[in-house]
């Protein structure tokens, strides 16, 4: 009997040949900015959403950071959702959406190989969101008030340049403490004039923002006061700014969790300066706003 061989490599070919399947084409859609729009008491529009969650015709294709061109396999007219991300806590990784803010919902229409700009899309609070403060010190009276501080440290609206990461540049009023030189450790507390009610213990969301340009750190921490008495709670360390305005957004929901109904609190900023630390120091405080869904 005789055998014929055929080469291996003529028979990968011949099986490789059946293998048809073809990559479909993407069409892409392009965001290169979002919009806040606010209502009277819901404090001013600026804002720093870095990041939206996208779906597209019900699917979820993921979490992109601002600008961003998201390739798309869907075809024609799509129904698109997007929801605003903003970093938690100032981390650079870590995200958390607003639920306070309504999902930006609109169509558009995608042809494979093609971009298609989203234009600005535009969040707005939903309805049922409570703006409980807001704080941008265009007023005659601020909100944001000195709880201790020495003989020799000041706080006061000032006039002063804004501008942040590259937007909303302008000049502003905003909250400036001073600090002299000397060669002791001491802060400054500012404190919410109010203390607020009716935060939510559920473990929904509590969001605080605000933008801060500090030399010295910052601590962020609240007075929660209910039914099991009052203590002093340090949130959120703020290291020195670089002379440059950022913004943080803060979600307090950690200390308000399983806490009595009657549980309301006061917000504190106090800037500390060690003894090691010489030479006057400043911080500027503006644009807050405190929100929760009702």
């Amino acid at each position: 009997m005789r055998f014929r061989f055929i080469p291996a490599v003529l028979v990968f070919i011949a099986f490789s040949s059946c293998d048809k399947t073809v990559e479909p084409i993407p069409s892409y859609l392009r965001i290169d900015s979002v919009m806040l729009k606010t209502n009277i008491g819901q404090g001013n529009s600026i804002h720093e959403f870095s990041a939206i969650k996208l779906y597209v015709g019900g699917d979820f294709l993921g979490q992109f950071e601002i600008p961003c061109t998201v390739p798309v396999l869907q075809e024609g007219k799509q129904k698109v959702s997007i929801i605003p991300a903003v970093r938690l806590n100032g981390s650079k990784s870590q995200y958390i959406s607003l639920n306070t803010l309504a999902i930006f919902d609109t169509s558009y229409t995608f042809k494979p190989g093609t971009i298609t700009s989203a234009g600005v899309p535009l969040f707005q609070f939903k309805s049922n969101a409570n703006v409980v403060w807001t704080e941008d010190f265009e007023g005659p009276n601020s909100t944001l008030v000195r709880l201790f501080s020495s003989k020799a440290d000041t706080s006061f609206i000032s006039s002063e340049a804004f501008v942040l990461n590259g937007h909303f540049a302008a000049n502003t009023r905003c909250m400036k403490i001073m600090m002299t030189d000397a060669d002791t450790a001491k802060l400054i507390d500012m404190a919410s004039f109010n203390f607020f009610s009716s935060i939510p213990t559920d473990g929904s969301d509590v969001i605080l923002e605000f933008d801060i340009n500090s030399t010295l750190p910052v601590q962020v921490a609240m007075i929660r006061r209910n039914s099991n008495g009052t203590q002093y709670l340090p949130y959120v360390y703020i290291v020195p700014t670089e002379n440059k305005w950022k913004r943080f957004y803060i979600n307090l929901l950690y200390e308000l969790i399983n806490q009595p109904g009657n549980t309301d609190i006061k917000i504190l900023l106090s800037p500390q300066k060690s003894a090691e630390t010489r030479g006057s120091q400043t911080t500027l405080i503006d644009n807050i706003r405190l929100t929760h869904l009702k």
